[in-house]
């Protein structure tokens, strides 16, 4: 065994059962949780050059293994494209009774996370301006827009299982 491989044992091995516990505890299945630390061990060894910079070895892993259970999440529940619903982003709309439809789910979101998706959809904002308008920071704005969106995909899944 090189020195390589000692150091790379030595540094992320340890880290394996931490990794395993986020992995589990945000997928509830604990063999897809094996399958993603596997998977960031791989990524890790590949990428272990660059690790060197890393200053903790850590966190380093945890976000990866939280950002690959993001993408694992995501696959088993595919987001909906809001602007497709929306329908304003690219073309006019053509089908009012979607626009009206789009109108009562935003209506029936907390007012900040309203006028935020309103800027950004119906007068085509960036988050600077929706910033400057609601006198916010660009980072509250991502924020509020997530869980618009997030609310807004719950609403829109719910309303086609009726």
């Amino acid at each position: 065994m090189n020195r390589e491989t000692k150091q790379f044992e030595s540094d992320y091995l340890p880290l394996q059962p931490a990794m395993q516990r986020m992995a589990e505890s945000l997928l509830h299945d604990e063999q897809e949780a094996a399958d993603v630390v596997q998977d960031c061990f791989v990524t890790l060894w590949n990428d272990r050059r660059k690790l060197r910079k890393v200053s903790n070895r850590e966190a380093w892993c945890i976000m990866l293994v939280k950002r690959r259970c993001i993408d694992v999440l995501r696959r088993r529940h595919p987001t909906v494209d809001i602007d497709s619903v929306i329908n304003l982003a690219d073309e006019p709309v053509e089908d009012d009774d979607r626009l009206v439809l789009a109108l009562r789910f935003i209506d029936r979101l907390p007012e900040r996370q309203a006028q935020a998706v309103r800027l950004r959809h119906f007068d085509d904002a960036d988050t600077q301006t929706i910033a400057h308008t609601m006198n916010i920071n660009e980072g509250n704005v991502y924020t509020i827009l997530s869980r618009a969106y997030s609310s807004l995909k719950q609403m829109i899944l719910d309303y086609e299982r009726e």
